[in-house]
């Protein structure tokens, strides 16, 4: 039996890049297999399998097979990488290409730029790779005005704007006209959009804003928007309808971006009320964590009654649409939770609150 060693100086391959061929851990090319029969003193047909290269194929197959035995070996290489990303980046669970970020620019001298920040190398690709693969994914950028007019834009890549380092996974859209202050522009970005490792975009992407503020983004990403779009409540222990709540609840809010950082902890202690369907307000404790806490414990906010409710009541928690996350984006609009408690007046043991006489 031939030792990796020893195969490793037949076939002018590395012994650690033979080892991780054969755990499964690296994909051979074309060109490392026939080195690697040749290391083995067989035909590339003996090391596959006569079977498999034998089979049946349709005529449209097999002129593919012919071109792809004129390309030279570099070609071939590259067009093996393209097939093996291509047939994973539609499979279910790999990461296809994403947006990571967008970020607005005004200036007196430049006017009104968008860069948009992918997962990847969009704006750079290799042309041995991806043909004109930059220009492609140029096209796939249009903007539109809140008529559906598509408005000229200039695009560049990250690395001719000088951006640094990851400059090529940047696109920068600049508008050919001015756009205006306080108008909703549009701008859409192809799901046909291609990375420098084949991978695609997959979804149409969709971003509103204003030459101030990103209004919308579809589809939602919640890492991708939560930095732009409106504070968001996202979760609550108790839901507008809920009935036989216990008589000395609390109420766990989780919002989508910080509420209790320094900047604006003092205006959110003054954004919660809670009354009663007769109109009786009800005195409570707004309840908030360590501000310097980097867990998701900086997004809630705990309600606690300083007193029992009544049994048998509709109450309502109205959240102020004055409440400001962390990223200075207002809650936009009041929410209320409305709920009822228990009949019975039973409560929940080691819950806060003080029994009312």
């Amino acid at each position: 039996m031939l030792s990796t060693s020893r195969l490793s100086k037949l076939s002018g391959l590395s012994q650690s890049f033979i080892f991780r061929i054969e755990s499964g851990e690296k994909q051979p090319t074309l060109e490392t297999l026939r080195k690697l029969a040749q290391g083995l003193g067989i035909s590339l047909g003996e090391l596959l399998g006569e079977e498999m290269l034998s089979e049946p194929q349709s005529p449209k197959i097999s002129r593919i097979i012919g071109n792809i035995r004129k390309l030279p070996v570099e070609q071939v290489d590259a067009l093996d990488l393209f097939l093996a990303s291509l047939s994973s980046s539609y499979a279910v669970g790999e990461n296809p290409l994403t947006v990571q970020a967008i970020n607005l620019k005004n200036s007196a001298g430049d006017g009104f730029e968008m860069e948009v920040v992918f997962s990847s190398n969009v704006s750079a690709i290799m042309e041995h790779r991806i043909p004109d693969g930059t220009n492609r994914n140029m096209a796939g950028f249009h903007l539109y005005d809140g008529e559906m007019k598509e408005i000229p834009i200039e695009i560049i890549s990250g690395s001719k704007k000088m951006l640094g380092q990851r400059a090529e996974r940047i696109f920068v859209i600049k508008p050919k006209i001015r756009l205006t202050d306080g108008r909703f522009y549009k701008l859409t970005i192809s799901k046909l959009l291609q990375a420098n490792n084949y991978k695609y975009l997959k979804e149409n992407h969709t971003i509103l804003f204003t030459t101030r503020e990103i209004v919308d983004i579809t589809p939602y990403n919640k890492k991708l928007c939560s930095p732009y779009l409106s504070l968001a409540l996202e979760k609550s222990n108790i839901n507008s309808g809920d009935e036989n709540i216990p008589v000395n609840t609390e109420i766990r809010l989780t919002f989508s971006n910080n509420v209790i950082t320094k900047a604006v902890r003092d205006n959110n202690l003054h954004c919660f009320s809670l009354r009663s369907s007769k109109n009786q307000i009800v005195e409570i404790d707004v309840i908030m964590g360590d501000p310097d806490d980097n867990s998701d414990k900086k997004k809630e906010i705990v309600i606690r009654p300083q007193q029992h409710l009544l049994a048998n009541t509709l109450y309502i928690l109205t959240i102020s649409e004055n409440l400001q996350g962390g990223n200075q984006k207002l809650l936009g609009r009041d929410k209320a939770i409305i709920f009822t408690t228990d009949e019975t007046g039973a409560a929940t043991a080691g819950q806060g609150g003080v029994g009312i006489a």
